[in-house]
């Protein structure tokens, strides 16, 4: 395990998939990640990639051949190494091996970078193509939030506020695929209130949203969290049902829709990223304030 400490937070990251595992607020002794409860869900915050969600039959085609590839890819599963460390930064590195070729024929180097500045936060992605010609990806995070829920307080209690959406475009899952068909969401005000059942047809998949970040919060007063995603042009909002925490899931992806053919270039979401080129992206979290 790997540790990143400033003034305000205190960060423990895992080289299994390069997971963040920890986000300790120093002010009040806070935990902010959800801490793997496999009664509800193993995980704290996995990277998707190559793909993000499932892919239609499990496979995908690219160039004449079938490869197939698990739910979010291979990323999470995978040991990261560390490439550099400094007191508040530190960068996993993952690169392609026959391993992955076998799933997903191309050449690249992942980085994951986390970073703490005050009360914040920040992780980001860099993809690069060590290949000649384009390479097609994925990405996505999967953060879990650890909500409190002691002295009475409820999942009922939080609600999510989206300071530039009146309504929001969710499109559901059905058996792990995309369905074209949304339905409008309203909200009370910019407020999307939690609720017990709100994920009773899986996650809320969104699209479209004019808000570049979500605050999570709660009716008491005494729970604030800021999570910025700009660039990440499709947003998950996820939990089990009668789990503590709720994953904000940032995406450049998707899940395969229903009517999808297999063709790894025409699938919904997918970055096309130029020979010897690179790509970054960077969501970040701001707590204790």
């Amino acid at each position: 395990m790997y540790s990143l400490d400033n003034d305000h937070l205190h960060i423990d990251i895992a080289p299994e998939g390069a997971e963040l595992r920890s986000l300790l607020s120093k002010a009040d002794g806070r935990e902010y990640m959800w801490q793997r409860d496999a009664a509800y869900w193993p995980k704290s915050s996995p990277l998707l990639f190559p793909i993000v969600g499932e892919l239609k039959n499990g496979q995908y085609l690219f160039e004449g051949q079938w490869y197939k590839l698990p739910k979010h890819g291979f990323a999470r599963d995978r040991t990261f190494a560390v490439l550099e460390q400094k007191p508040q930064e530190i960068t996993f590195v993952l690169e392609a091996d026959a391993e992955s070729k076998a799933m997903y024929p191309f050449d690249f180097r992942l980085l994951l970078r986390y970073v703490l500045q005050g009360h914040t936060l920040s992780c980001s992605y860099e993809l690069q193509n060590k290949g000649d010609d384009p390479l097609y990806f994925s990405l996505g995070g999967h953060p879990a939030f650890q909500l409190n829920l002691s002295n009475g307080k409820h999942f009922a209690d939080y609600y999510l506020v989206f300071g530039k959406d009146h309504a929001l475009t969710r499109y559901f899952l059905k058996k792990g695929l995309l369905d074209t068909q949304a339905e409008w969401q309203p909200l009370e005000g910019i407020r999307l209130p939690l609720r017990a059942n709100m994920f009773d047809k899986d996650a809320w998949v969104l699209k479209d949203l004019r808000s570049s970040n979500v605050l999570l919060q709660n009716r008491q007063g005494d729970y604030r969290l800021d999570f910025q995603f700009s660039g990440f042009p499709y947003f998950g909002l996820w939990a089990p049902s009668g789990a503590p925490f709720i994953c904000l899931e940032p995406w450049c992806g998707v899940n395969d829709t229903q009517q999808h053919a297999g063709d790894l270039r025409q699938k919904e979401g997918i970055v096309e990223l130029e020979g010897n080129g690179r790509w970054r992206r960077t969501w970040s979290v701001t707590v204790g304030l």
